[in-house]
């Protein structure tokens, strides 16, 4: 009885020691690219594909409507869904943060093309252009970032 009760304590003190090992920030990165940011990943492909599809776009009047009904929804849905999301580490929060940056940027992006393109004004046009690039490289910062602190907390970022 007494070995039964002895090998029966062990068990649990290597459970607990094996679950008092776990990494939180790994654990919370997880959950944050692989549940929390599903929907804003699926957005961020849909944005990526439409502006793809400018290309074959005939007149400004197409590209607006395409950021007004597509571009400027995904958007905001990403930006709503990432208010709901709260990492439980420092670092990631500061790994959301600069998603949500990159999002805000890119809305902002949107918005001065949408203008641009209805009241033809050059200076809104570039300025929603030059927003757009700065989106692009603030979403370098983030992957960068992003990767960074997977590889220190023995995770890798899949794209």
């Amino acid at each position: 009885m007494k070995k039964l009760l002895a090998l029966l304590l062990m068990a649990v003190m290597s459970f607990t020691l094996l679950t008092g090992c776990s990494d939180p920030v790994y654990d919370d990165l997880e959950n944050f690219l692989n549940v929390e940011m599903k929907e804003v990943t699926e957005n961020y492909t849909k944005i990526t594909t439409e502006v793809g599809t400018w290309e074959t776009l005939e007149d400004d009047a197409a590209i607006k409507k395409s950021i007004d009904d597509t571009l400027l929804p995904l958007v905001n849905g990403s930006l709503e869904k990432l208010k709901g999301i709260t990492p439980e580490t420092e670092e990631v929060k500061a790994i959301k943060d600069k998603y949500v940056k990159v999002m805000e940027t890119y809305k902002t992006g949107f918005e001065a093309l949408s203008e641009g393109c209805e009241t033809q004004e050059e200076a809104t046009i570039n300025a929603g252009i030059q927003k757009l690039e700065e989106a692009v490289e603030l979403l370098d910062e983030y992957n960068k970032a992003l990767e960074e602190l997977a590889k220190e907390h023995g995770s890798e970022v899949e794209y």
